[in-house]
């Protein structure tokens, strides 16, 4: 140290450029202050500084001319040495991964203890001499002659702990390079470049031996590294878009986003998420399960759908919020097959959007409630149109569009149909004696009688007062004849409870066949009113049929 405060200061061509190369480093270093998204900026800046350092004890060593003070200087510098491949590294981890948060500082000082050690160590070599060995010297007698340096067993442990270093810059920025594309792939492979220069002009210096002005050229090749930044700051412009983009992808999303690892850690959350789950620090690695509000069900929800493809859009309820998920794996692709390294999951707040949807669906169902409704109601209408609110018969209404239809069928299939006119002996008398009450309790219990006794294919209707018409499908003359009549002997052997007392009705019938008869509706009430009036004159209480030629009829008693 004192022998650097004597007299014997000559500055060079080569101090000039070094010197140089220091004053653009600070302006580069002074222009990082003032970018304020820049992924690792922190560390870029002690980065810059420590390059700061290392060059201007490299620039003092070529300018002093007592070899005692070029190797003070010498240790001196390893402040710097030690301290640039550090920030170096963990600047380039920080804008692969788009970090932006400073190092903690705890971390800072863990990141020093090897540095400063290694320090210290170097600038207590004159007593111990175990990184530079005593041989070390001026090369020749000529004022301010280089030194060379015999390296001791400390330096070469030093120089390990330096190389795993760059061989993590080199691991991260290559790993950048694969698993991009296109132009972000061109840029990283320039941070390759920018990181492989300097390094290699170091192991030229520890294996072979090679100077810069007789002294380490690691820190005249951060002349390279400073134009190679240069240009991909002030031309390329990659250092100002890249962290834009993320900031406006990722940061300025108003939806949360996770990025878990493998593990089930989360190693990336953009402020959305952290708002959401009131964190603020101590957040990055924590355990998705462990995340607040959300990240338990979420958690759930994963594992359920773990089997799944690649891209997922699942729903979250949580915290009576709802979500909407959409998870992406990310995947790198190798000889043996896709290598999940983790999952991106977008959360997208769909709560207002599920209450509308619920609101819709509510509607819906309320308006599919009051169709419904309303469709009964229509058909009460239609079947109040169409039957007797008395006995509920089908009325005259619905006789020709059963007919017509039976009518067809009997025609397509070549069967018979067979139509009887049906009237209730002494009725009129019935409802003068005893009361329309009565009377209605009659027709009532006869629509039921003649109900019980039909096929599913009949129909009977109630054309008139006491007035009935059966339509037998498939009925020839026959049997048509045989179940009119058992029809009217049961009602005559039966009384029928009213609200008068017992009563006995008696019925008439009058039957027509088709097509013998008749080819029309018309035609057949009119064969049909015939037979009634036939059977009404042979002493009611009977079944008539007009025929060649002849008529029949059945007392019932």
């Amino acid at each position: 140290m004192q022998a650097c405060l004597a007299p014997g200061w000559s500055p060079s061509p080569p101090v000039l450029v070094t010197l140089l190369v220091c004053f653009g480093v600070i302006l580069l270093a002074h222009w990082m202050t003032r970018q304020r998204d820049f992924p690792g900026r922190d560390s870029f800046i002690l980065l810059h500084l420590s390059s700061l350092w290392w060059m201007a004890c490299a620039s003092l060593e070529l300018s002093v001319m007592s070899a005692e003070c070029k190797m003070f200087l010498s240790g001196m510098a390893w402040l710097g040495i030690l301290f640039t491949p550090t920030f170096w590294a963990v600047f380039l981890w920080q804008y692969v991964n788009s970090v932006r948060t400073p190092v903690p500082r705890a971390g800072v000082l863990a990141l020093s203890l090897m540095p400063l050690l290694v320090w210290i160590i170097a600038l207590s070599n004159p007593w111990h001499g175990l990184f530079y060995l005593a041989s070390s010297g001026p090369i020749d007698d000529s004022p301010g002659a280089p030194v060379r340096y015999q390296h001791g067993p400390l330096f070469y442990a030093t120089a390990v702990y330096v190389y795993l270093l760059m061989a993590f810059c080199m691991g991260v920025v290559v790993r950048a390079a694969v698993l991009s594309q296109g132009l972000h792939r061109r840029h990283y492979l320039g941070f390759v470049l920018v990181t492989a220069a300097p390094w290699t002009a170091n192991v030229a210096y520890v294996v072979f031996g090679w100077t810069v002005f007789g002294v380490d050229p690691t820190p005249f090749c951060f002349a390279f590294t400073l134009v190679a930044f240069a240009w991909l700051i002030l031309g390329v412009r990659l250092f100002d878009l890249l962290p834009v983009a993320r900031h406006l992808l990722l940061e300025a999303l108003i939806d949360p986003v996770l990025v878990v690892d493998p593990r089930g850690r989360v190693i990336e959350a953009n402020p959305a998420a952290l708002k959401l789950a009131g964190l603020q620090q101590g957040w990055q690695g924590r355990t998705l399960v462990d995340w607040p509000v959300f990240g338990a069900d979420l958690q759930r929800l994963l594992e359920q759908h773990e089997a799944e493809a690649s891209e997922q859009m699942l729903t979250l309820t949580s915290a009576a919020r709802y979500y909407e998920v959409r998870v992406r794996w990310i995947e790198r692709t190798t000889r043996n097959g896709p290598v999940l390294l983790g999952r991106m999951l977008y959360i997208r707040d769909v709560t207002l959007r599920h209450l509308a949807e619920l609101k819709l669906a509510e509607a819906l169902a309320l308006s599919e409630e009051r169709l419904s409704t309303i469709s009964s109601l229509h058909e009460q209408l239609r079947e109040q149109a169409l039957c007797d609110p008395l006995t509920g018969l089908y009325n005259r209404r619905y006789l020709d569009e059963f007919f017509a239809r039976e009518l067809a069928r009997a025609q397509r299939e070549k069967l018979p149909l067979a139509l009887a006119l049906i009237d209730l002996d002494h009725f009129k008398r019935l409802n003068d004696e005893c009361g329309h009450l009565v009377g209605d309790d009659v027709l009532k219990a006869v629509a039921q009688h003649l109900l019980d006794n039909l096929r599913s294919t009949d129909a009977v209707f109630r054309i008139g007062g006491e007035e009935f018409l059966l339509i037998l499908p498939g009925a020839d003359s026959a049997e048509a004849r045989n179940r009119l009549q058992n029809i009217c002997s049961q009602l005559a052997q039966q009384e029928i409870a009213t609200r008068g007392g017992h009563q006995r009705v008696t019925l008439s019938a009058g039957l027509a066949h088709w097509p013998q008869q008749g080819q029309t509706l018309d035609e057949l009430l009119q064969a049909a009113d015939a037979a009634l009036y036939q059977a009404k004159r042979g002493g009611r209480n009977r079944v008539c049929c007009l025929a060649s030629n002849a008529e029949a009829g059945h007392p019932s008693r």
